[in-house]
């Protein structure tokens, strides 16, 4: 089967083998119809999924299928992967047990909308139907955020229909969805040795731990003197936002006792880089530019410039755009 095919195949499957499941597992019988459908995620990236719904039901988790279409491709048998779509259904339905407010009721969801960033131009076509409000190259775009736990996050854009029903001002818009965002997100710091220090070293015995964070930590004072630290918030989900918080960038800059460079590494998270004397802006766009083409995934890039926080204008800005 090809691409096609196996999307058709999935679709007109599921309903039967869902009856089954419930006849195995003694549920009750329900009839089930699957649909079908594009999500466009970030950067413009599509994602083919199939909803199943029960009679009389409106809405449904979305299980994406590119990814079971690859184990399909290295030969799973096409009975197992439909098992695994309906494990990945019920999953999905079990996280989504969460009563869902009315979104065109502003004062239902005043404390559920949050901020997310996404690169502009990348995203244009999809910024055509919700509020935003520029962010020198990035667009802070708005969201819904149905429900946080330890399984993760469920959130849906915000669109002109919602923000018209509203009748707020985006600057009131953008005021409500940044304090909720610190709030439900809080950031978190921490220097880039210890981060990669702590990424490696879970499967190494304590001691050598030890010793990795030490070499890794006597790196940041050999080439350039280049010491960085990642910023996120505390799920390390979207938390390149954390650059629009209050102050805290601010206030980086005020311990570290000069400006500081940012280096967008992922919609996830930012790089910041105090600036001394042997700073190479150029080597930091270049890193930057590396990632983004062999190591950072399309649908997780946020930038290729690096950004300048300036003390004096009290501003991050584009570096390109800053007059020494």
């Amino acid at each position: 089967m090809n691409y096609e095919e196996f999307l058709e195949y999935i679709k007109e499957q599921l309903p039967i083998a869902m009856k089954e499941w419930c006849l195995d597992n003694k549920e009750e019988e329900i009839t089930y119809e699957a649909q079908r459908n594009q999500i466009v995620k970030n950067n413009g990236i599509v994602l083919d999924g199939v909803t199943l719904l029960k009679t009389g039901e409106h809405a449904a988790p979305n299980i994406y299928l590119n990814s079971f279409f690859e184990e399909y491709q290295m030969g799973k048998p096409i009975n197992y992967i439909i098992r695994e779509v309906i494990q990945a259904y019920l999953q999905a339905k079990k996280e989504m047990a969460f009563d869902i407010p009315d979104i065109l009721k502003y004062d239902e969801v005043k404390n559920l909308i949050i901020l997310r960033i996404v690169n502009y131009e990348r995203n244009k076509e999809q910024l055509k139907d919700c509020p935003y409000k520029m962010f020198h190259d990035l667009a802070i775009t708005f969201r819904f955020l149905a429900n946080k736990d330890k399984c993760g996050l469920a959130s849906s854009l915000v669109s002109n229909r919602e923000f018209e029903a509203w009748g707020m001002d985006i600057e009131d818009l953008y005021s409500v969805a940044l304090f909720n965002t610190m709030r439900e997100f809080p950031w978190r710091m921490d220097s880039l040795a210890k981060v990669v220090a702590e990424c490696f070293g879970d499967c190494l015995p304590e001691r050598l731990k030890e010793e990795l964070l030490k070499d890794i930590e006597n790196i940041k004072h050999v080439e350039n003197g280049v010491n960085m630290f990642v910023l996120t918030n505390d799920t390390g989900l979207n938390g390149a936002t954390c650059i629009l918080y209050d102050n805290v960038i601010r206030n980086f800059a005020k311990v570290q006792d000069c400006n500081v460079f940012i280096l967008p590494a992922s919609i996830h998270e930012v790089l910041l880089v105090p600036e001394n004397v042997e700073t190479e802006p150029q080597l930091l766009k270049e890193l930057v530019l590396d990632a983004n083409l062999s190591a950072v995934g399309l649908i997780d890039l946020l930038s290729d410039n690096i950004y300048y926080f300036d003390r004096a204008k009290d501003e991050v800005v584009i570096y390109e755009s800053h007059s020494e």
